[in-house]
């Protein structure tokens, strides 16, 4: 009973960096990072203003344009829940990401996340589909500015 329960907790920390993992692959541009938490057969369920893709293929495709049509992201993941059955997991979150369009507009966007997950023959959790329910995205009336006045670092 005890090994059971140390084995979800273990997963759970496992799926918690997979979602972390996520942010920081599409902030960074690291596109190693990004596609590495999909399965091979997984889906990620935009819905607009980008669409839905089946497959790592198609996914690696559009994160080239979202990197083209946003340049610049920060995502923040909270609320994360996890229900853990056995190989497979749903989780569900919700984020608030920062960016910059292609035209410079500073932009605030607020999305729920709910997936499944799957633990694949090398042990490793990954993506099996991504739901994306946004809520809003709203452009940001001042602009994020470059004045050294307004930076902390």
């Amino acid at each position: 009973m005890a090994e059971n329960q140390l084995r979800v907790l273990e997963d759970r920390e496992a799926i918690k960096e997979v979602i972390a993992n996520y942010c920081h692959g599409v902030d960074k541009r690291d596109r190693q990072l990004f596609l590495g938490l999909w399965a091979e057969d997984a889906e990620w369920l935009i819905g607009d203003p980008f669409g839905d893709f089946k497959g790592r293929d198609q996914i690696a495709d559009v994160l080239e344009q979202i990197w083209q049509a946003l340049p610049t992201s920060e995502h923040f993941t909270t609320n994360v829940v996890i229900d853990v059955l056995g190989d497979e997991a749903e989780a569900l979150s919700d984020v608030f990401c920062t960016a910059t369009d292609s035209s410079g507009r500073a932009i605030m966007i607020a999305a729920t996340y709910r997936d499944r997950l799957v633990r694949e023959r090398d042990g490793k959790w990954r993506f099996k589909v991504r739901r994306v329910k946004i809520h809003y995205w709203a452009p940001i009336t001042d602009p994020w500015t470059p004045a050294q006045r307004y930076k902390f670092s």
